[in-house]
């Protein structure tokens, strides 16, 4: 792994070197940058503009921390996570892990875990387990487990979990567990269970509204590894 133009120093102040410095490890290397390109393998890291940063194609597993609250892409790389920062991007990567960030989104990876977000925004994500934040909307995802949420629409998702979320919509999933939140509105879905939420209105589903927790979905562990499985419809 290599590390072109290592006098960005001599463009840019102390101050503005300290704030914008992001932290990039690669399979266990750990470099400091705030300007240029790092290399690795066939796959490269650059600070495209200050506070922003862009992982391509990193086979291995790579971490960006830090950039003074900037933005991360990841575009085709392995594992990615995005630490102290204030946005992240993840598309066609292996597992995501955002933490912490203003809004994340992951598209087409098999499995992502995001937690303390603003908004999260998740498309055709095998695995999927979201804690704590805003505004959650996720679409064509396999499994997700989804929890302490101000919004939730999830729509065209194989089998989802909700707990303890305000406003929860659903529309053409397959089976949706809903525990323990505020309105549950919808439509056109197969199966959704509701456990102990303020109201209820999915239109065009079978809906049950049962008293204790019971959910007839069939959840699996969300892991940062996803097995190999076909997308969601």
């Amino acid at each position: 792994m290599a590390l072109i133009d290592p006098n960005a120093g001599e463009s840019s102040s102390t101050v503005v070197e300290a704030h914008h410095m992001f932290v990039v490890v690669v399979d266990g290397v750990e470099t400091a940058i705030h300007e240029g390109t790092i290399h690795a393998g066939l796959g490269t890291v650059t600070v495209t503009s200050i506070g922003n940063i862009s992982a391509n194609s990193v086979r291995g597993c790579v971490v960006v921390r830090g950039g003074g609250g900037g933005c991360v892409d990841f575009i085709r790389c392995g594992d990615a996570a995005a630490e102290g920062v204030d946005s992240a991007s993840f598309v066609r990567c292996g597992a995501a892990r955002a933490e912490g960030a203003r809004a994340v989104s992951v598209s087409r990876c098999p499995a992502a875990v995001v937690e303390q977000t603003g908004r999260v925004s998740l498309e055709r994500c095998r695995e999927a387990r979201v804690r704590g934040g805003g505004a959650l909307r996720a679409e064509r995802c396999r499994r997700a487990d989804v929890e302490s949420f101000g919004e939730v629409r999830l729509e065209r998702c194989k089998d989802a979990r909700v707990d303890w979320c305000g406003s929860v919509e659903v529309e053409r999933c397959r089976a949706v567990d809903v525990i323990r939140c505020g309105a549950v509105t919808g439509g056109r879905c197969r199966v959704v269970n509701a456990v102990r939420c303020g109201s209820v209105a999915v239109t065009r589903a079978v809906v049950n509204i049962l008293d204790e927790e019971q959910p007839q979905s069939s959840h699996q562990p969300i892991s940062p590894h996803s097995p190999s499985s076909d997308d969601s419809e």
